[in-house]
């Protein structure tokens, strides 16, 4: 019980880091490349509309997109990326009463998570389990094809949950915007048919590019992480919601708790 719970725990520590430093579109602590007037906020420079995004700095577009972020009820985060030279996947419908719903990918194995209320459902498929040694197939045996339950606020699920924290997650990109959102702007173009404008920094070999629209609230939609040892894409939706988060029947999961005693 308490290894296959420390993998748990691993994996949330791993998606974490590599969410919450992409999320901060611009991957971190990048600091803003040379834009030259265009991309540079003047002190005489008269107030642009939101109507015309594209045509203002980066760093305004920056501020408007923290600030349509964090006014969004709900998020849908989809994040190909890598963690530690391995391949990785994150799914996850985020809301602002912190429930989540959502599936993680790696090291081969996929585990599939519900935050209800004050209660954790995770189900991991056959490769998750036998990546769990001895420990993981006994409880695949016990489990079957159910799902786990345990409590949210236990210290043992605290870096699974913040994994799936909305709040969280927008706290760390408005941390990390002023560098990462003031980078040198391209030319508009669109991400899956919405007007955007993308905002370009680099940090050493990496490069990271983030879309944000210029159509309605300015949400970033789209960030692609190119070069450096955690290259990715990842895609914004969803910010509207409402979120639809139910918890499994009590016929479909296994309290871990109350096994454990």
């Amino acid at each position: 019980m308490t290894t296959t719970r420390g993998t748990l725990t691993a994996l949330g520590c791993v998606t974490a880091a590599l969410t919450l430093a992409a999320c901060g579109p611009g991957g971190g602590t990048a600091k803003p490349a040379a834009t030259g007037p265009a991309g540079q906020a003047s002190a005489t420079a008269k107030p642009q509309t939101s109507a015309a995004l594209e045509d203002q700095t980066s760093a305004a577009i920056g501020k408007k997109a923290v600030a349509a972020m964090k006014s969004a009820p709900a998020m849908t985060v989809a994040l190909d990326g890598v963690s530690d030279g391995e391949p990785m996947k994150y799914r996850m419908t985020m809301s602002r009463t912190g429930d989540c719903k959502g599936e993680i990918t790696a090291e081969g194995g996929t585990i599939r998570l519900v935050k209800a209320g004050p209660s954790l459902y995770m189900k991991g498929d056959d490769a998750f389990w036998k990546a769990q040694g001895a420990d993981g197939a006994v409880l695949r045996d016990l489990i079957g094809d159910r799902w786990m339950k345990t409590k949210a606020d236990t210290p043992d699920n605290k870096d699974l949950v913040e994994s799936c924290d909305l709040d969280a997650f927008l706290a760390e990109l408005e941390k990390d915007a002023d560098a990462d959102l003031s980078g040198r702007k391209g030319e508009p173009t669109t991400v899956d048919g919405t007007p955007v404008v993308p905002i370009t920094s680099k940090d050493g070999a990496e490069t990271t590019t983030a879309y944000v629209a210029t159509k309605g609230k300015a949400y970033v939609l789209k960030v692609v992480v190119k070069g450096g040892k955690e290259p990715g894409t990842m895609r914004f939706s969803g910010f509207e919601g409402p979120a639809e988060i139910a918890a499994p029947s009590a016929k479909e999961a296994v309290d871990i708790d109350k096994l454990a005693g």
